[in-house]
């Protein structure tokens, strides 16, 4: 989700920071030791991006670096209820090595790991997770009915489900329930992975959502994944909406026609100018492509509720 810029003081100065700069100068600090600015600008993100995971969780490992473990816990907790859901990370981070023997450390695991595996608390939402399937699924459904299916393929490992899933509701004014692969470690997503997720866990959902032609919803690595399963079976799925992404196929053949496609890319992504090359070449040749560019935004999540239901409608 974006956040609009905000006046910071940083440096003695009143400077215009945008949430992606102050990560980036937060990243820095840590990178070169200087712990407290660190956890300034940290704080400075928290407050501008409340209920970003990344935020607090880059806060706490900047507040463990400076010896302030009861804090530091309190971010990690705050940055796990808000989707931040990887155990490996909490006993492995050097950042995070001062918390491993503080009397909450245990709880913080656990917790990672219940939100891995059945996700953030979202009211009014119904939650399936299985966890048994080729490529395990969480579904989230509307309060009632049997709707159609939007499969989400993140960039790799799970990165940004929390994200994608608090617009479940906007998928379910639609007519859509919101699938999220789970786990998956590898970076990208291999044919044997998309064959796994479409062929043995997909059908397996037929007790809640129709399951003939999906909808395929796409960030960076996970939008690639989707324009090529595309490719290879135009007329399996009812359409592909790709964010932040390049008109790169993943060797598949351009196929004519095929279900609709909407992409949606920030201005400052590399990509743009790419699509705004190719995209008449596909239109020309008979397929639905359409290009929304958003200004103020570069190779990063591009979804918010209105972006959304902007492609959930150009697709119908």
């Amino acid at each position: 989700m974006r956040h609009l810029a905000s006046l910071l003081l940083l440096s003695g100065c009143l400077t215009v920071a945008t949430p992606r700069a102050l990560r980036d100068r937060q990243h820095a600090a840590l990178q070169r030791g200087d712990v407290l600015e660190a956890v300034r600008l940290g704080r400075a993100r928290v407050k501008q991006a409340a209920t970003s995971a990344a935020a607090h969780s880059d806060l706490g490992c900047a507040l463990a670096r400076a010896g302030d473990r009861d804090e530091a816990v309190a971010s990690v907790r705050t940055a796990i209820t808000l989707g931040f859901h990887s155990p490996a990370f909490l006993v492995k981070d050097d950042d995070l090595a001062s918390l491993r023997s503080h009397p909450a450390f245990p709880e913080l695991v656990q917790l990672a790991q219940d939100v891995s595996e059945h996700g953030i608390a979202l009211p009014g939402v119904r939650t399936v997770a299985r966890l048994d399937l080729p490529t395990p699924l969480r579904l989230r459904l509307p309060p009632s009915g049997r709707p159609r299916l939007a499969i989400w393929l993140h960039p790799f490992g799970a990165r940004l489900n929390a994200d994608i899933e608090r617009l479940a509701p906007v998928f379910h004014a639609h007519g859509y329930a919101l699938a999220v692969p789970v786990r998956l470690t590898g970076p990208g997503w291999s044919e044997q992975d998309l064959r796994a997720l479409l062929d043995g866990s997909v059908p397996a959902l037929t007790e809640w959502v129709e399951t003939g032609r999906p909808l395929l919803i796409g960030l960076s690595a996970g939008s690639h994944a989707a324009l090529a399963a595309w490719a290879r079976e135009p007329a399996r799925f009812s359409g592909v909406i790709a964010g932040a992404c390049a008109p790169e196929l993943h060797g598949a053949v351009l196929p004519a026609g095929g279900a609709p496609i909407y992409v949606l890319n920030g201005e400052e992504d590399p990509a743009t100018a790419t699509w705004r090359g190719e995209l008449p070449k596909w239109q020309r040749e008979g397929r639905t492509v359409s290009l929304r560019v958003l200004p103020g935004f570069g190779h990063e999540f591009v979804f918010d509720e209105g972006s959304l239901s902007s492609a959930l409608t150009a697709i119908k």
